[in-house]
């Protein structure tokens, strides 16, 4: 058994999980409520954020019948970088045949770089190998070379976000068996192998924080975010309107629209009335406006951090939306004007024993933390597989995802 926890500005969300004697994977249970204490994707009150999250896991445990110690979280948002880095190491084996600690020594070497006191690695992702200047490498173990080049993307976050998120499970008597990049996380139940293959970009709009991965090759080339989503949205309406927020919410839901050109001049909506005022009527379109706005300033800044990507290459793909924000009408078109390409919501597959209610955009992070971690125990865990392993093909993806 296994439990995910995404921990949003918004939303807390947790799923439990087992696998089967045949490597089945199942969901046992999945919860939510609204979180307290956070925002922006960052704990700011320990005591709020600890009572949601105790809240979450106690039903979710309750609902699957069992009670778990190991959980893996996700973090994301603006503290989130991505750095490119290679190691070089010379092949020791008299036959120059490279063996996989050959792999590991590179990429030690590619991530001895001197970090900021306040970051640490979460993930160390494996972008090409070269072997005595062959690039294009997938899988480098039992060729035959001198020398050995690995790239690589260093995924680095705030220390103190992921110290604080492991403190509120640790104070529940949880262990934090693994921090997992949200957006990655997101990948693993949303894209598929040629997607990843063919370059795609990946957004995941939350409430408090918006993350992006971008893919090519079937590798990621560039991770990032903006502590900008859908509260900024709500907050721009209460402000603008003079509403409070929970209408600008329920009207953000209910009538907005974020691409101004597919809203008509015609169309009006009704505000409900506040504190005994009547109600009154707006043209959709003003509303779209100031949807619009917010929403292009955060897909305008991820696109130009996305500029800096070294072989950005093309994007075949286009871009996949998920998150809560991702269900807001006229959303995909706005994506797709901005970056230039087809864009798309995106959907989790369909896990094994998951309700049907739950194949929603705005459980992707929460069950791909689930799913990711499964693969990585079952890959671990079977003889079989470990066997498997040692052999091309099959060694660079299931070793790499178990060390990182």
């Amino acid at each position: 058994m296994m439990m995910g926890l995404d921990i949003g500005s918004g939303t807390i969300r947790c799923v439990i999980g087992s696998i089967g004697r045949d490597d089945q994977f199942m969901v046992d249970s999945i919860c939510e409520r609204p979180s307290g204490g956070v925002l922006h994707g960052s704990i700011i009150n320990i005591e709020q954020a600890v009572r949601s999250i105790n809240s979450v896991i106690n039903e979710a445990q309750l609902l699957a019948g069992t009670e778990i110690e190991d959980v893996v979280i996700g973090v994301g948002g603006e503290s989130i970088q991505g750095t490119h880095s290679q190691g070089v190491v010379g092949i020791s084996d008299p036959e120059q045949e490279i063996k996989k600690e050959d792999v590991i020594r590179s990429m030690e070497v590619a991530k001895a770089f001197e970090l900021p006191p306040d970051r640490e690695v979460i993930h160390l992702l494996v972008q090409d190998f070269k072997i005595d200047g062959r690039s294009g490498i997938k899988d480098p173990i039992d060729m035959i070379g001198r020398r050995l080049e690995t790239k690589v993307l260093v995924v680095t976050a705030s220390s103190i976000l992921c110290q604080t998120h492991r403190k509120c499970v640790q104070r529940l008597g949880l262990n934090v068996f693994r921090t997992t990049l949200q957006c990655l996380a997101d990948a693993d139940v949303t894209l598929s192998a040629e997607e990843k293959e063919i370059g795609t970009i990946l957004i995941n709009i939350g409430a408090g924080t918006t993350d992006m991965i971008c893919y090519s090759s079937g590798t990621p080339i560039y991770t990032g975010g903006v502590n900008l989503g859908g509260n900024s949205v709500t907050d721009d309406i209460a402000q603008i309107l003079s509403k409070p927020r929970t209408i600008a919410e329920q009207l953000k839901i209910e009538s907005g629209h974020s691409f101004v050109p597919s809203v008509s001049s015609e169309d009006i909506i009704t505000i409900p009335s506040v504190g005994g005022l009547p109600a009154i009527q707006l043209p959709k379109k003003e509303l779209a406006k100031i949807i619009e706005a917010r929403m292009a300033e955060i897909f305008s800044r991820l696109q130009n951090e996305l500029l800096k990507a070294p072989n950005l290459g093309n994007m075949g793909g286009g871009v996949v939306l998920v998150g809560g924000g991702a269900l807001l009408s006229g959303v995909t078109d706005l994506a797709s004007e901005i970056f230039r390409v087809p864009c798309r919501v995106g959907f989790p597959e369909a896990l094994g024993g998951l309700d049907r209610n739950y194949i929603n955009p705005q459980y992707t992070t929460v069950l791909g933390l689930l799913k990711s971690n499964a693969k990585k125990q079952v890959d671990s865990s079977s003889p079989q597989k470990k066997k498997k392993s040692s052999k091309k093909g099959n060694v660079i993806s299931k070793f790499f995802k178990n060390l990182f």
